[in-house]
């Protein structure tokens, strides 16, 4: 999915941003499980699989309980809107986890270019390696700004 760059001038129809929704729900839920991301929501699995059909759409509290689940669970619905959806505050992460998961990132990286080009498969897969990371990457950005004074 394209990032918008801008904000859209129109409203956004129910069916678009539901169709965001489930794709944002679906990565999340294939990397914890269904089940344990429903259980995170405090919902049953049922709403889940209504919300990744687009049968229904889940209600904003919902919806927006997702982010403690994965703080990245609505970014395709932020993207629409032309916004990114960040902590107020972030945390640093065990700074090994973050650096294995990039190196490990970078890996697939470089195996995805070792024919001269990376297809849009191998894109997603190398996006989704390094999608947790971001918060912790920065949060460390963040601490050297202030560590310096400049923010």
């Amino acid at each position: 999915m394209s990032r918008n760059t801008s904000v859209p001038k129109e409203p956004l129809s129910k069916s678009k941003v539901s169709a965001a929704l489930a794709a944002g729900w679906a990565r999340v839920a294939s990397r914890l499980g269904k089940g344990a991301f429903a259980d995170r929501l405090e919902i049953c699995s049922k709403t889940v699989d209504r919300a990744l059909t687009s049968e229904t759409t889940p209600e904003l509290h919902t919806a927006f309980n997702a982010l403690l689940a994965c703080p990245t669970a609505l970014d395709e619905v932020a993207a629409l809107y032309g916004f990114q959806i960040i902590p107020a505050k972030r945390q640093a992460a065990n700074d090994l986890n973050t650096a294995a998961g990039v190196i490990e990132a970078m890996g697939e990286l470089v195996k995805a270019n070792a024919d001269g080009n990376r297809d849009h498969n191998e894109t997603l897969a190398v996006a989704q390696m390094l999608r947790p990371h971001l918060g912790p990457i920065n949060a460390i950005m963040e601490e050297a700004d202030r560590l310096r004074g400049a923010a």
